[in-house]
């Protein structure tokens, strides 16, 4: 097997590496101390393209292979994994499940958006007693005449207080704890809001922030997949979500 990077690879490698080292690392260590959140470095790598990942070019992605996105965060870590942060979660946990589960509609209205930076995007998934057990969530989606409404409260979620779109994952059957669906929700929806999470001992210039639904309301059209789809897209989306597997809530 030959683990030596091909010609595409090694530019991305080396074009991450420099702007890493001119622009993310420089800053790093005073954002972390002030839990500054880098705006300006996001809006520049979205122009470079590295928020576009794994994401097909019809979409608005930068079309990587696996192997050079890897290298990329590899390359982002070394300099700030705070940054690092906004970029796995913008792209492996909402962007490729859009991809994965998202109707087509849904993946021309957000994905170009979030492969740009445009929007950030988070998953709304850990909740205050069960942690990131997706089975044992609280967070209810009652059907309602065309649509869902949503209530309920998520913690420790990363790129949650400055998302645009949020990715959130709640029970429909209080009897059947797997009937689940997974809802795309534009954060200016009424009656969605967020409070930042302060006092963090790492990753202190990633925004983290609660997330709060108090009867928000989205159409049908907002579900990704079907209902009882939400545990399986969950799954997908945080492996560690799974039952057998209850991670405590202090950890994301």
């Amino acid at each position: 097997m030959d683990f030596e990077l091909n010609e595409a690879q090694r530019l991305l490698k080396e074009t991450a590496a420099e702007f890493a080292a001119s622009r993310i690392a420089p800053v790093a260590r005073q954002n972390d101390i002030d839990g500054r959140f880098p705006a300006g470095i996001v809006e520049e790598t979205g122009a470079l393209g590295f928020f576009g990942g794994v994401i097909p070019e019809a979409y608005g992605g930068a079309g990587m292979d696996y192997i050079s996105y890897a290298v990329l965060m590899e390359e982002i870590s070394k300099a700030c994994s705070s940054v690092r942060t906004v970029l796995s979660v913008q792209m492996s946990l909402v962007a490729s499940t859009i991809l994965k589960w998202g109707s087509g509609e849904q993946k021309r209205k957000y994905l170009p958006r979030l492969c740009s930076a445009e929007w950030l995007g988070c998953l709304g998934l850990t909740e205050p007693d069960v942690g990131s057990d997706a089975q044992h969530i609280r967070s209810f989606a009652e059907k309602t005449d065309g649509g869902w409404r949503l209530d309920g409260r998520k913690i420790w979620i990363s790129n949650g207080g400055l998302a645009r779109l949020a990715l959130v994952i709640a029970q429909t059957d209080r009897e059947n704890p797997r009937r689940m669906a997974a809802c795309l929700i534009e954060t200016d929806t009424p009656g969605f809001t967020s409070k930042n999470t302060g006092g963090k001992l790492g990753l202190r210039s990633s925004n983290t922030a609660e997330l709060y639904l108090d009867g928000v309301e989205v159409p049908d059209e907002a579900l990704l997949g079907e209902v009882g789809d939400g545990f399986k897209v969950a799954m997908s989306a945080a492996p560690s979500a799974n039952p057998s597997r209850p991670i405590n809530s202090s950890r994301k």
